[in-house]
């Protein structure tokens, strides 16, 4: 299982151009503990953000999708968020979830400068999900 979790970590990892194109389709396996995956970050495009996860198919893994948060001055992984928000699918389908820079109770989180999804992935294993992540929209307050 070590070489489907290390291509699937590269395959995330070489994903660009967040503006203009979707997540491509990923295929990630579960093992036998629940691991997670992060993507590239990228750049905030308004006070709102509203990703979809797309599930095209799952032999019964599950993938529940986060989003990470930092300035770009900020070393480190990020923060989540906000904790009560996350899009989570094992089947065929669409999972849409919205996150605010004020999160859902205001003040306890934010969309800051970048941001990035955390996939975490969980099943028995060899069980795995092939998705991908929909273009971000992006919008403002008004």
């Amino acid at each position: 299982m070590a070489a489907a979790r290390a291509l699937a970590i590269d395959d995330v990892n070489a994903v660009t151009d967040w503006d203009s194109t979707m997540f491509d389709a990923q295929l990630l396996i579960a093992d036998t503990t629940a691991y997670t995956v992060f993507s590239p970050w990228f750049p905030r495009g308004g006070d709102n953000l509203t990703a979809t996860l797309d599930i095209i198919k799952s032999t019964g893994a599950t993938v529940e999708v986060r989003v990470y948060t930092k300035n770009s001055e900020t070393s480190g992984p990020g923060t989540d968020a906000d904790t009560a928000i996350f899009a989570v699918g094992s089947a065929r389908g669409q999972f849409p979830a919205s996150w605010t820079t004020g999160g859902v109770t205001p003040g306890t989180s934010s969309l800051l400068e970048l941001a990035r999804y955390q996939f975490d992935i969980s099943g028995t294993e060899g069980s795995w999900v092939l998705f991908r992540m929909l273009a971000p929209v992006w919008f403002d307050e008004v």
